[in-house]
């Protein structure tokens, strides 16, 4: 499955603006232009600025068209997923810059974060993540768990798909944290600040851990809003 058409075309408005092509006050093509140039539907079309909207780049307003307002996003970034998509359209729209990767055992500590046994082998894939349109920016620290014998090249080199998630059952947690010395420096942070930390757990059919996200972030790179 690919990237879903209206996160591509969000993907493609967003590097337009981050490189200038669309600068702060100007007016983004109308709907139906873009409905036309790119070949899309309207729902299409509405979801993609919808997007950009939310991540707080743009302006929209009924009898005045649609305006940027940012070059990059802004405090409308949601770190806790609601659903599947939210996880696919993170994984589609930003990247671990630099990742390391390792083969390891995990000990008590590790076990513990993870909800799995000590003396389990896992791959890992580490770094910080950032917008695919700002690599020089990370909002926060990404770390990406496969159980050993889990084939790990869709995870270095195959675009994430949502049947990823979908197709196992995901339990997310929500917790605070102190940075540690590392993190805080590949983010250019402060050491003991606080964080934000989510962590997606993935079953497979059997119901046993098959991979885990961790995502840290500083305290003043997120917020969570919700409407009730």
């Amino acid at each position: 499955m690919s990237i879903p058409r209206h996160q591509q075309l969000a993907s493609e408005l967003l590097e337009q603006i981050a490189d200038g092509s669309l600068a702060v006050g100007d007016r983004l093509p109308t709907e139906d232009q873009l409905c036309e140039s790119h070949g899309l539907a309207r729902g299409t079309v509405r979801r993609a600025l919808g997007r950009l909207e939310q991540l707080g780049v743009i302006e929209r307003r009924r009898g005045s068209g649609t305006t940027v307002i940012a070059t990059a996003p802004v405090a409308s970034y949601q770190p806790f997923a609601h659903s599947p998509a939210d996880i696919a359209e993170l994984a589609a729209e930003s990247r671990i810059v630099g990742p390391e990767t390792a083969d390891i055992v995990a000990d008590a500590a590790l076990a513990y974060r993870l909800g799995a046994q000590v003396g389990s082998r896992w791959f890992v894939l580490r770094g910080p993540r950032a917008w695919r349109t700002r690599p020089d920016a990370p909002f926060c620290w990404s770390e990406h768990y496969l159980r050993s014998g889990t084939p790990n090249q869709s995870l270095l080199h195959d675009p994430f798909k949502i049947e990823n998630v979908t197709n196992k059952g995901v339990i997310q947690t929500i917790s605070a944290a102190l940075l540690d010395g590392d993190i805080a420096r590949a983010l250019g942070a402060t050491a003991g600040a606080a964080a934000l930390v989510i962590i997606r757990r993935h079953s497979d059919a059997r119901g046993r851990i098959a991979s885990v996200g961790i995502h840290i972030h500083p305290a003043d790179r997120y917020e969570i809003t919700t409407t009730l």
